[in-house]
């Protein structure tokens, strides 16, 4: 043996001596970093996998934060109104028909059933009317959505009800009471859950739309595509099938039909039913061929706010279907790519420590302290998932939680910076007391 017979100090000596030449021969600092720079990409992906997964999750909730809610007003009306870059759909497909300012006094009665006066419906008789035309025709228009509650009896029921009964492709609206519970029309028909959850109750806004409301109940834009497509719709454990597709349940709306399209550029065919009814059945079947038509209050009580301001009930609902045809809600590979880029980069960033940026704003800010590191550190991060979020927003229509994303990850510097400083003391530490101890043993 080559060290026999050697003190045990001078062989501990010996031994260290040996891998210190055999790591300056094999690792010489260049394949020493080479390894390092190996090893920190692989964290980063992993990380940016991890990120992907926690984006997921995040996408499939309700729950959406006031800053994802501003970035979407901006980056909206950038794309929409001062780009002019709106995906308006086929304008000769759709007929909108108004029923806000055709109304029926039916009698109110209290709760022991004693009347105490009237109130307003919807004149159900024009809707039979417009029922009974179709109904002349009845392969003639491509789907129905009749967006009115039923909820109170009045005279013109039975005769509606039969219609209801003839009409193909139609689907009626209910809605949920405060409780989460059904209520269904007084009306025998097809129905589809219209309701609209709020996403900011402060500001009464609906942002996202939810395809599966409650445990199980599918909504109308739902149900009209798989209508109008024969497509399925399929529940999974995280995310959900339509079509075969991957989808979120629930998606940021984006509006292509707007009450400005309809209102003010007349782009699209709007009538009132009250006078819509009183035209011969030839020209109702022409003016609902092939067409999907809304039914509904577009004008009056069914108004909702959205990141475009005062919206009508029954758009919503048409926005909302027109998405899934646009496949908006999908879960494209090509959005997890992108994902995977962006997240790798920027994790890759925050575990190098001393990387290029912090190393910059050491030497731009002389007092470098906590709160220049915080204040840089998050407005950095700020700006970069912002502009991730605009990019998936325009390519993939979907937006990204900038503020959590941006706070976890300076947390997350933070915390590797702390571990590495650690490290770096126990390291010098050990070196001192090792030199002091063969200080010692020599001196010994």
């Amino acid at each position: 043996m080559i060290f026999k017979g050697l003190p045990l100090f001078l062989y501990l000596s010996e031994i260290n001596f040996l891998r210190s030449n055999i790591n300056s021969i094999f690792l010489t600092p260049i394949l020493q970093e080479k390894r390092n720079t190996f090893i920190r990409i692989g964290l980063a992906v992993g990380h940016g996998i991890f990120l992907i997964v926690v984006t997921l999750i995040y996408l499939s909730i309700t729950f959406t934060l006031d800053d994802e809610i501003i970035l979407i007003q901006l980056t909206a009306a950038v794309k929409n109104k001062l780009l002019g870059q709106k995906e308006r759909p086929d304008t000769e497909r759709l007929l909108l028909v108004n029923v806000s300012w055709d109304k029926k006094l039916i009698p109110r009665t209290d709760s022991s059933g004693f009347v105490i006066g009237n109130q307003a419906i919807t004149n159900r008789a024009s809707i039979a009317k417009l029922l009974q035309a179709m109904n002349q025709k009845p392969d003639n228009h491509e789907l129905l959505l009749i967006d009115v509650n039923f909820l109170d009896p009045s005279p013109e029921d039975s005769l509606l009800e039969a219609e209801l009964g003839k009409i193909k492709n139609c689907i009626v609206s209910y809605h949920k009471d405060a409780k989460g519970k059904p209520v269904y029309p007084i009306i025998d028909a097809p129905l589809g859950l219209s309701d609209m959850m709020v996403d900011d109750e402060e500001r009464d806004l609906v942002l996202k739309y939810h395809l599966i409301q409650g445990d199980s109940l599918k909504t109308t834009p739902l149900l009209m595509y798989e209508k109008i497509h024969n497509s399925k719709y399929e529940e999974g454990l995280l995310y959900d099938k339509l079509g075969g597709e991957l989808i979120f349940n629930s998606f940021i709306l984006d509006y292509p039909v707007d009450k400005f399209d309809i209102f003010n550029r007349n782009m699209y065919n709007y009538q009132y039913i009250n006078e819509m009814v009183m035209l011969p059945p030839a020209f109702i079947h022409a003016m609902t061929k092939d067409k999907i038509v809304i039914v509904g209050d577009f004008e009056d009580r069914d108004i909702h706010n959205t990141i475009y301001g005062k919206t009508p009930g029954p758009l919503i609902l048409l926005n909302a279907f027109l998405a899934l045809e646009r496949g908006d809600n999908q879960v494209s590979f090509a959005f997890i790519f992108v994902l995977l880029i962006a997240y790798s980069l920027i994790s890759y960033k925050a575990i190098t420590v001393n990387d290029p940026i912090t190393v910059w704003v050491k030497k731009k800010f002389k007092n470098y302290n906590f709160i220049v590191e915080f204040t840089v550190d998050v407005t950095f991060y700020l700006i970069y998932f912002g502009i991730i979020s605009i990019i998936t927003y325009y390519s993939f229509g979907i937006h990204l939680t900038i503020l959590f994303l941006s706070f976890y990850m300076h947390f997350l510097e933070v915390g590797i910076v702390t571990l590495d400083e650690q490290k770096r003391e126990k390291a010098a530490k050990k070196q001192i007391a090792a030199e002091n101890e063969l200080k010692g043993e020599k001196s010994g």
